[in-house]
């Protein structure tokens, strides 16, 4: 395989209410839900899978089958001989739309080294956003904004005192185009009216301390690990001097007209994303596996031995053996790429 494949609308289940905003985006009617997986190798964990879904719910389907399965026959090919035996056959990545109906609860994620010691996996879940439309009132909480004490925590969690949550942490009123780093740790919250494009570690833990309003129990909001483990996962840390490490600013990439680094480099081990901004020609400096998200424009995507046009709303998965992308026309698209390996 060495062409790109369009990806179609690939909406997972999850416990709180949006999607309208992703609908827009595609040009679609009739889909469901919030999140919308692009490019994903990761399944939806079976312990939060609704009944009635297949086991592989959120692993993308394309014109020529399961992503998963198309990557596993052809490892090298996809995803590049480095990455193919970093993480025994997986991208490291997961690449999400995201449509907030509703304030998404307050919570946090583990990082690399809790998931390994309590969870059994490779991966822990740094993410960050890009923001693709802001409506109304559109605001997200990150981190909070002077140190907190873990009693303090564990008392608005019994309470679940979501007013206290909010209250101390930073609140941010953003803006299409924003981009917005979220380590593992970060109490993090995002408010109705926010789409995003997330980039962030192929895992789905979370840890919410803003839990019943959601119907989840202790259970659901501890990952099963009860809440004398799951506290340890908080970054409570004071960021309100801080807040430029959450906010990157892009970067242009040196020879490279119209391309920019989203992230900054306490990134690169977990993703990658470039913005591309073409008004006649754009070519990547460098090949291997990507989620493309065309967020504005129309034009031509090329690759070695192909092209095919594009347009806004439109997500494609490229493999390794594709080759340097070159986008032709009056085109914007973020480019998500694995971590550096």
């Amino acid at each position: 395989m060495t062409a790109p494949l369009v990806l179609g609308d690939n909406r997972v289940p999850v416990y709180y209410a949006g999607g309208a905003g992703i609908d827009a985006f595609r040009g679609t009617a009739g889909t469901t839900g919030p999140e919308d997986w692009v490019g994903s190798l990761t399944a939806l964990p079976a312990a939060i899978l609704p009944p009635g879904h297949p086991a592989d719910t959120g692993v993308s389907r394309t014109e020529r089958g399961s992503l998963r399965e198309l990557v596993a026959a052809d490892p090298v090919g996809w995803l590049g001989e480095r990455l193919a035996g970093a993480y025994g056959g997986e991208s490291g990545l997961l690449v999400k739309l995201l449509d907030a109906g509703e304030r998404l609860p307050v919570h946090c994620h583990p990082s690399r080294a809790f998931a390994r010691a309590h969870l059994g996996s490779l991966f822990g879940k740094t993410e960050g956003w890009i923001v693709l439309a802001a409506t109304g009132d559109a605001r997200v909480w990150l981190g909070l904004r002077d140190r907190a004490d873990r009693a303090d925590l564990r008392r608005w969690i019994a309470d679940q005192d979501t007013t206290a949550m909010l209250a101390a942490m930073n609140e941010l009123t953003v803006r299409p185009g924003q981009v917005l780093y979220v380590p593992a740790g970060l109490p993090h919250a995002i408010g109705p009216g926010v789409m995003i494009t997330e980039l962030q570690e192929p895992t789905s833990f979370s840890v919410l301390a803003d839990h019943t309003a959601f119907g989840l129990d202790a259970g659901a909001a501890t990952l099963g690990l009860g809440w004398d483990l799951a506290l340890s996962c908080f970054d409570l840390d004071g960021y309100a001097g801080r807040l430029d490490e959450l906010l990157p600013a892009r970067r242009s990439l040196p020879g490279v007209p119209g391309v920019h680094s989203l992230f900054g480099p306490a990134a690169d081990e977990y993703f990658r994303a470039w913005l591309v901004e073409c008004t006649g020609a754009v070519t990547l400096p460098e090949a291997g596996f990507a989620v493309v998200v065309v967020t504005g424009g129309e034009g031509e995507l090329r690759w070695s031995g192909g092209s095919m046009p594009v347009a806004r709303g439109r997500t494609l998965v490229v493999p390794a053996a594709a080759g340097p992308l070159e986008f032709r026309g009056e085109v914007a698209a973020i480019v998500c790429r694995p971590p550096e390996v």
